[in-house]
């Protein structure tokens, strides 16, 4: 039985449709009561081991996809991306020590953890060196799973994934460009862009991700490693706009304002060794991902919209 904590977010409900489709076992751990209605959802109070300690004795493996924040969060305060998103994932690993729990997926950051590029394309060799506190709180995370599986008895896998696009992300909780530049679209109101627009993003469908997510999850893939998931290749912050108006068939009106500090500006991930070890490639190219996410925000606009 696999666990996936953070069920009911962006990521964890694609993942939850995956893991349907494909009839792999598992229970889903959520923060929000409503998403906990179903016999294989279970609320939990992810800062507090007690609400899910009962639970870990019924898993062979967890993906964790929890997270307080998104890389704008927080901005400067890394006391605050500590507190609501390290501590409690190193409680969680704590937790998990004596248990049959056998491997750990745990979602990274390749947009952030390695900070400025020192080359075109990055690998996961390349130093990293956050520069934004969301990045930093990535790689205490990280640094914590090698730690303590250190004699502990199980294995990881560490995604340090690029931008996720797709069904159920929210554009009110900040959760990436393409959502942002959608709701513009049917709003008909401008978007801001830090920036000029240039800066270049890597990014990846999550229909893809979800797939990585399950394959470094089956017996002959648990091992101690950290992967780079992406397309592998670069788009403009404009052209994702550009793309995001020709889907929707609407303008986009844009307000370029001052570039932050705490971005990095040009990211390409380089996912030659997922791809030689597991087989693993992305299917899905920024236009299917694009469009995948505007029909599922038309259809959840439209039944929010019915009396």
């Amino acid at each position: 039985m696999i666990g996936i904590f953070g069920a009911s977010g962006f990521i964890g409900r694609n993942l939850v449709d995956h893991f349907n489709q494909k009839n792999i076992p598992f229970r889903g751990f959520v923060r929000r009561a409503a998403f906990a209605q179903t016999a294989n959802m279970t609320l939990i109070d992810f800062d507090d081991p007690a609400t899910y300690r009962d639970h870990l004795k019924e898993l062979s493996a967890v993906v964790l996809l929890v997270s307080a924040s998104v890389p704008a969060t927080f901005a400067n305060d890394l006391v605050s991306e500590v507190s609501r998103n390290v501590v409690p994932h190193i409680k969680f690993l704590q937790s998990i020590r004596g248990t049959s729990i056998e491997h750990v997926v745990y979602l990274s950051s390749g947009g952030t953890i390695y900070g400025v590029p020192r080359q075109s394309s990055i690998t996961e060799e390349h130093p990293t060196l956050p520069i934004s506190t969301y990045g930093c709180g990535k790689l205490m995370i990280e640094s914590a799973i090698k730690t303590l599986s250190a004699g502990a008895g199980w294995n990881y896998s560490i995604l340090r994934a690029s931008n996720p696009i797709g069904k159920y992300q929210s554009p009110e909780k900040g959760q990436g460009l393409v959502a942002a530049a959608v709701r513009a679209a049917f709003l008909g109101a401008p978007i801001d862009i830090w920036g000029d627009g240039k800066a270049l993003r890597d990014y990846i469908d999550v229909r893809d991700l979800c797939a990585a997510i399950d394959i470094v999850l089956r017996p002959q893939e648990r091992k101690r490693q950290i992967y780079n998931v992406g397309l592998g290749r670069s788009v403009s912050v404009n052209e994702i706009v550009d793309l995001c108006s020709y889907a929707c068939g609407k303008p986009i009106f844009r307000n370029y304002i001052p570039e932050k500090s705490f971005l990095v500006r040009d990211v390409e991930l380089n996912c030659d060794a997922i791809t030689r070890d597991t087989g693993w490639k992305a299917k899905f190219d920024i236009s299917d991902a694009i469009q995948n996410f505007v029909l599922d925000y038309k259809e959840t606009t439209q039944t929010a919209s019915l009396p």
